[in-house]
């Protein structure tokens, strides 16, 4: 039987599959019921250079399209100094002067094109709060990277886009609501004609902190459950004593929630003293128009704002060699 909309109803899910062996859709459609309301979990950033294959992805965890920019820069100059000689060398110089000076979308340096991209984050909730991990994610992972060459990007090709449907309508959600900026739910629908296609990349996980009815992210988002219980555990072990300055009652609660936390168990949740801590899951979606993957909106605010009215420059002069 379907729903109106098309998708299975639960009772149609594969019930001889064990929840391990699930395909993802099938987590897919459990997620639609269990935690049925999608919110944004904000903007991250990144940067891709254009290859014949498609577009190389480096990491996408940078807080502000400023900080990838730097990142670049700072790539560019590692680049000029031990990878590259004469205009090559002098292009990437220059191409690090202008991301640290400017707020730039796109760069050509020594013939190579360098993009700015942003995703956006998003988390399913449901009666009791943020979805956690599924049966079917795996539990630990080595990091992402596979850098042989340091002159190369390492992440992988972006993925292709494709439509969405059921499940996959979360690329569709828009932001809004008392606490999203209306200019930010503004550029995200302007994004739905402007970069039709949605590109879901890996899921990432994040510690969140049950605060007044909130689930705040608590930590960076990481790769793995294990990974965010280990950075977890590590915030009870040592920066707690630091910042809370506790008694050693207190410090034992910590200690023993850190304990738990590292005992072999994969376990979603941890309580400490009234305070509820769930390793949640994070879908991240990148948005691709015909250019390409969306860069940043009007909307992502930087430190200082000194964008150019195209947003892309072409680094061809000479450049300080001592810079």
């Amino acid at each position: 039987m379907a729903g109106s909309d098309g998708a299975a109803l639960a009772g149609d899910l594969p019930p001889s599959l064990s929840a391990t062996a699930r395909p993802p859709w099938v987590g897919d459609e459990l997620a639609r019921r269990t935690h049925p309301v999608v919110l944004w979990y904000g903007s991250t950033y990144g940067v891709v250079e254009r290859v014949p294959g498609g577009w190389m992805m480096s990491g996408m965890e940078r807080m502000s399209p400023q900080d990838a920019r730097d990142s670049l820069a700072w790539w560019f100059r590692n680049m000029a100094r031990f990878h590259a000689t004469g205009a090559d060398r002098a292009s990437f110089f220059e191409g690090a002067e202008l991301l640290e000076q400017g707020h730039l979308d796109e760069v050509t340096a020594a013939g190579r094109v360098f993009r700015v991209i942003r995703a956006d984050r998003f988390c399913r909730f449901g009666m009791d709060g943020p979805e956690p991990p599924r049966p079917t994610d795996p539990d630990d992972l080595p990091e992402p990277r596979t850098r042989r060459d340091p002159a190369r990007f390492d992440h992988g090709l972006l993925p292709p886009a494709r439509p969405m449907s059921g499940a996959e309508l979360v690329g569709e959600h828009v932001p809004g609501g008392p606490g999203v900026p209306a200019e930010v739910t503004r550029d995200a629908r302007r994004a739905l004609a402007t970069h039709p296609g949605v590109v879901r990349l890996a899921t990432r996980f994040a510690a969140a902190e049950r605060e007044n009815g909130t689930w705040p992210p608590h930590g960076p988002f990481l790769h793995s459950p294990a990974r965010v219980r280990d950075h977890l555990a590590a915030y009870f072990d040592m920066l707690v004593p630091k910042m809370l300055r506790p008694s050693p009652a207190v410090l034992a609660e910590y200690r023993a929630a850190a304990a738990l936390l590292r005992d072999g168990t994969c376990r979603a949740e941890v309580t400490v003293l009234g305070r509820l801590f769930r390793v949640v899951r994070v879908e991240y979606v990148v948005r691709t128009g015909p250019d390409g993957p969306e860069t940043p909106r009007p909307s992502d605010r930087d430190p200082d704002d000194h964008r150019s009215e195209s947003g892309e420059f072409r680094c061809t002069g000479p450049a300080d060699d001592d810079q």
